[in-house]
């Protein structure tokens, strides 16, 4: 394999070399997870990978229940599909909470407060209610559970993520601009048990972003490698392994990779294709760049990052700005405009499209 093949073959299994699907929910249990924290950057992350999508596609199946956005991973908001979220979250989540549990003590939240904050919780969601995140702090106050800001973040925020990486509730459909909780079990009543929960991430996670590497799937999923190589072995023929520089790098078997990486995308922020792996560099192509520059939304040109770009809603428009890294061709230029408009459809909105610099787009993430 050849670093020109593994930019093409991850291209084509995240599902951006073509589109596969024109489900939203099938385009997530593809990929296992995709990170969510900015909820319209993570729209679109689903929808460049769903053929004919809209804002309003991706969100019917928010709404619907297909799809749900919770923390089941890295202390970090995910959409996953609906059958898969319990199973994920007791995998994976438990992890972050051991991690944090000295920041809970800290800040007053002992055993006796989450679980009184869950029961509360509990009652004010069960039977279908959706409820903004602001009213369950105001309900909490109320019955005397501190939800203020701590020097280590809202008590608020700590508990409502508590209690989603623990499988009491996740995120819900958004009221208006305003976020929701729901019932976990309410919003994913036909949830999957597999036989083998740590196998079939590895199989879900190497069929959709490989070639990678172990390091990469730990880095991903939180599991260490003394968990994650007994994993790969269980999942057996569903994946193959190949080469390069001496490292080994696992694949669904039976896929082939492309010759070379093609293409033009503008790529969200915390895009699977630029965060889901702990080695970076091969999209840079030996470029310097300031840290955190793959975590903001990237021009990628044939695999490569090759420029950062931002939008901004004025109105009835957006207003698009590419900023190259460096001189591209004319011809490029015009993939990247065509690639903007394919955004500004997906919003439903007309589109202003302007150069500007990298220095004027760039967002400072600690990830």
């Amino acid at each position: 394999m050849t670093r020109d093949r593994l930019l093409a073959w991850r291209l084509a299994n995240q599902h951006l070399a073509a589109t596969r699907t024109g489900d939203p929910a099938q385009v997530v249990a593809h990929l296992g997870a995709v990170q969510a924290q900015d909820y319209g950057q993570s729209l679109w992350a689903v929808g460049q990978r769903t053929g004919n999508a809209t804002v309003g596609t991706v969100e019917a199946a928010i709404e619907s229940g297909a799809i749900l956005r919770t923390w089941p991973m890295r202390g970090t908001i995910h959409f996953v599909p609906a059958g898969d979220a319990r199973w994920m979250v007791e995998l994976l989540a438990g992890r972050r909470v051991k991690q944090v549990t000295g920041v809970y003590r800290q800040i007053g939240l002992t055993d006796e407060t989450l679980h009184r904050a869950g029961e509360i919780v509990a009652g004010a969601l069960r039977g279908g209610r959706r409820v903004r995140r602001k009213d369950l702090y105001s309900l909490l106050t109320g019955q005397g559970i501190d939800c203020s800001a701590s020097p280590r973040g809202s008590r608020g925020g700590h508990i409502l993520g508590y209690l989603s990486m623990t499988g009491l509730i996740c995120l819900g459909p958004l009221d208006g601009r305003q976020q929701t909780f729901v019932l976990l079990d309410e919003w994913a009543p036909a949830a999957r048990a597999p036989a083998d929960p740590a196998a079939e991430l590895a199989a879900r996670y190497f069929t959709s972003h490989g070639p990678a590497t172990a390091r990469d799937f730990g880095w991903w999923s939180g599991l260490n490698l003394a968990e994650i190589r007994p994993a790969i072995e269980r999942a057996g023929p569903a994946l193959a392994a190949t080469g390069l520089d001496g490292e080994t790098y696992w694949h669904g078997a039976g896929q082939s990779p492309g010759a070379v990486p093609d293409g033009v995308h503008l790529l969200p922020a915390f895009d699977e294709y630029t965060v889901a792996y702990t080695d970076r560099a091969v999209l840079l192509d030996g470029r310097p760049l300031p840290h955190g520059d793959l975590l903001n939304p990237v021009m990628v040109l044939d695999g490569l990052a090759v420029g950062l770009w931002k939008r901004t809603l004025s109105g009835e428009t957006v207003k698009i700005e590419l900023a190259p890294f460096g001189a591209i061709s004319a011809r490029d230029r015009d993939r990247f405009r065509h690639a903007a408009e394919r955004y500004a459809e997906f919003l439903g909105l007309p589109a202003a499209i302007t150069q500007a610099a990298p220095d004027g787009l760039r967002r400072q993430w600690f990830q």
